[in-house]
């Protein structure tokens, strides 16, 4: 079945959505290609099913004030409230408050050329400032828990970027969408299924076939079954990092022909930060019992399996979520569900100095949400290496008018890694392919 358009959009996460938003609003025919059966990509909110709360098994805080992403908030009618962003830390046994131990955050986002890893970063710094150990492990922490990369690998300067773009936009205080974040979707998707035949759930993109001003994608289900061709003169790709590198017959792996040589250079250079996300539900909010972590919403513990867990203030809820990136994830993503349940109450165990046998009886439900094992992503977001800043900007670049390239992993604002971020680059493809039409 051949299956015409003016513009095939690959994934229906934020910056496809968006994109195929803007292009249909603009009088495009528009078709979207997404693999899963839902939309949003790493955008993926469930409900609490004993009390509704919405739960993020992706995506959950929205930090600062992103212009694009509250306008689409308002147009959604959703509730935007302050999380509680005080941060406890618990070191060798003792819990201390955090904030003093984030004051690396000020040097990392005045690091100067030349470009190397953070970790050799921190080594220099803490040998020039004998820093304490505290202050290293936290530094550490940061980058593996905040940016899902290892502090051995990343570039500094691209994190020094992205922490002055998050500082321009209002820092990186967390808030909530009370509604759930999938809601901020709800008017584009909606908007996409009123049309026929534009959204396409469980289409899976297996080739690209393009030249100047034509592009041919054969699609099929997630079970096999032949979707036809979609043809257009245009493409949008919003794959993320980790499936541009799969290679056939991994699943969900794009074949490109011709290839892209320079594209895939960049992309190979590049890096999908591992993440894992660990939600607990128990019987009582027992970190709320506690004089000492009663004030607090986030729980950091760098030398320990989970390194940051927090509350979801501000629902009233009785969850506690574990977050783990970087080296500390990929570790877990070798171990079994219930080994990572178990590393998690450990963790817990040692925060709060309750014995494990307690917190086993306080524990009512558990999700452990492995990125690396989900075929659509692989991964939590990008990582930037040591000297591939300029690799962004070549991924980003479209090809010949026909190829656009959006997501994330193509924003070369210091916002790469964000919903915001990845909302941009949307409208930037969707703005690229507008004005080569006109051209």
């Amino acid at each position: 079945m051949d299956r015409p358009s003016d513009v095939i959009v690959l994934g229906a996460g934020v910056a496809g959505l968006t994109a195929a938003d803007k292009l249909a609003r603009a009088g495009l025919r528009v078709t979207v290609l997404e693999a899963r059966d839902r939309v949003g990509g790493r955008i993926h909110t469930v409900r609490d099913p004993f009390s509704g709360t919405p739960l993020e098994l992706g995506a959950e805080f929205l930090h600062g004030k992103p212009p694009a992403l509250l306008k689409l908030a308002r147009r959604a009618k959703l509730t935007l409230r302050a999380c509680n962003d005080r941060h406890v830390l618990s070191w060798r046994g003792r819990l201390r408050d955090a904030a003093p131990e984030f004051d690396f955050l000020d040097e990392l986002a005045s690091a100067k050329p030349p470009d190397r890893s953070v970790g050799q970063w921190l080594r220099e710094r803490a040998l020039a400032e004998r820093w304490p150990d505290i202050k290293v492990a936290m530094a550490r922490s940061y980058v593996e828990g905040f940016y899902a990369a290892s502090p051995d690998i990343a570039s500094t300067l691209a994190i020094a970027q992205m922490e002055n773009a998050a500082e321009e936009l209002g820092g990186t205080t967390p808030s909530r969408l009370l509604e759930g974040y999938d809601q901020v979707l709800k008017p584009l998707a909606d908007g996409l299924s009123k049309r026929t035949d534009t959204l396409f759930l469980n289409a899976v993109a297996e080739e690209i076939r393009w030249s100047q001003g034509m592009v041919r994608i054969r699609a099929r289900t997630r079970e096999g079954t032949p979707l036809g061709l979609f043809r257009a003169p245009r493409a949008i790709v919003t794959l993320p990092v980790g499936v541009l590198q799969a290679r056939p017959p991994d699943p969900g792996a794009v074949r490109f022909i011709p290839h892209l040589p320079e594209k895939e250079r960049a992309w190979n250079r590049l890096e999908m930060g591992p993440l894992v996300k660990v939600l607990l539900r128990f019987r009582s909010e027992f970190w709320k019992a506690r004089e000492d972590t009663r004030p607090f919403g986030f729980f950091h513990a760098p030398d320990l399996p989970i390194i940051t867990w927090w509350t979801l203030e501000p629902h009233r809820s009785r969850h506690l979520v574990g977050w783990a990136g970087g080296p500390g994830a990929r570790a877990l993503s070798e171990l079994s569900e219930q080994e990572v349940l178990t590393r998690s109450l450990e963790t817990l165990s040692r925060i709060f100095r309750l014995r494990l046998p307690t917190l086993r009886a306080e524990l009512e439900s558990w999700r452990i949400v492995n990125w690396q094992h989900e075929p659509f992503t692989r991964g939590g977001y990008c990582v930037i290496p040591s000297g591939a800043v300029e690799d962004l900007e070549t991924l980003a670049t479209s090809v010949q008018g026909t190829l656009f390239f959006a997501g994330e992993a193509t924003n070369t604002e210091g916002e790469e890694g964000t919903v915001h971020g990845a909302m941009e680059t949307g409208l930037r493809a969707a703005r690229e392919v507008l004005e080569h039409r006109r051209a």
